[in-house]
């Protein structure tokens, strides 16, 4: 896919979910074609040639019909995936929640999304544990509610042993937010073995010394909120990529699996989880592959994105999953699509990865 066509596919998904999808706009422009006030329809009528065509009325108010119902199908489906990410409930638990007395544990944030996930915390009086094995940044230093522990997060007794020096000396953690992530691209034969291991400590087996060193206070107070950092790479797989888009994807089965472990074993509903799954970001990670992926029109969002959705879904007091862009949801889709569809979409990326690695 050129760029150019790359380009206006994003603008097409942008445009339609956002205009032809939005019920209140078809809703809108529906009721003035057929019941709003006949001087509104008749300024309408003579400015639009179209709608003097009764076939092509016909046809222009069929599809709105189609689009309003596609529109509020959409709206209903997206309550229904917050009630199921949130145990069953509609309305966000914020009475139980104090931001000046909740302590936030954020591994990598010293840098990139992590770093602005932890200001962004701290302005809205949040006490933050930074876990990283790079020095706290200047832009982080001098703050009371900031706290910096040097960490291994691919060492499980580093993680243990600072999870007691957190709690000691901040409070018992109610957030979580597995931030800390890394990626390279090559072909999986050239993969370095140290580095093949290197990544699934960082990006997956971190995530479980983590949880199990925060998640039982949480349990005992039935309150928390364990935020998972993946990918839109969680959902497909690249050429190139292989080692990062398989962590992704295992971080989301193992995100998923402790939702239903909280539920049905733990019986702790109030224990929130959120998946967030950025697409490209323009961060230190992805300096590899960037300019190809600007020559072939791709979207790169910026970080503080990220970070503004990470700090959103905790302060609404909410779980879900979180799709950066929203035009690029439809991926979450792709293994339910034909096997002809999942390969043409994988081959149409992985030949910009491939063509930056070789």
């Amino acid at each position: 896919m050129s760029a150019a066509v790359q380009r206006v596919s994003n603008l097409l998904t942008l445009s339609i979910g956002h205009v032809a999808l939005n019920p209140i706009v078809t809703g809108a422009i529906l009721w003035v074609l057929t019941k709003g006030p006949p001087q509104v329809r008749s300024k309408l009528t003579s400015r639009i040639s179209a709608l003097r065509d009764p076939i092509r009325y016909a046809q222009i108010l069929k599809a709105l019909k189609w689009c309003l119902a596609f529109g509020i199908t959409g709206v209903v489906n997206k309550q229904l995936n917050h009630v199921a990410l949130n145990a069953g409930r509609y309305r966000s638990d914020k009475a139980r929640w104090d931001w000046n007395r909740e302590v936030a544990v954020v591994t990598g944030g010293c840098s990139g999304i992590g770093e602005l996930v932890v200001m962004r915390l701290m302005n809205r009086g949040i006490r933050v544990a930074v876990l990283d094995v790079q020095q706290l940044p200047p832009s982080l230093q001098g703050y009371t509610n900031i706290k910096f522990f040097a960490c291994d997060i691919t060492d499980p007794s580093a993680v243990y042993s600072t999870a007691e020096l957190v709690e000691a000396a901040l409070g018992p953690p109610t957030i979580l937010i597995n931030n800390a992530g890394i990626l390279a691209s090559h072909t999986i034969l050239s993969t370095p073995d140290e580095y093949l291991r290197k990544i699934f400590d960082v990006n997956v087996l971190s995530n479980w010394y983590t949880v199990k060193a925060f998640l039982p206070e949480m349990l005992r107070n039935n309150k928390g909120h364990v935020v998972t950092v993946a990918s839109m790479a969680s959902f497909i797989a690249i050429a190139g990529l292989a080692d990062y888009t398989a962590s992704k994807a295992a971080i989301l089965s193992f995100h998923e699996a402790l939702n239903q472990e909280l539920k049905h074993h733990y019986n702790s509903p109030n224990i929130l989880t959120t998946s967030i799954h950025p697409s490209w970001v323009r961060t230190p990670l992805l300096a590899p592959v960037e300019q190809v992926l600007k020559e072939r029109g791709s979207a790169i969002i910026e970080p503080t994105l990220v970070a503004d959705m990470i700090v959103e879904r905790i302060t609404s007091c909410s779980g879900g999953q979180v799709i950066l862009s929203s035009s690029h949801s439809k991926f979450s889709l792709l293994r339910g699509l034909p096997n002809w569809v999942q390969e043409s979409v994988r081959s149409d990326l992985s030949k910009a990865i491939y063509n930056s690695v070789t």
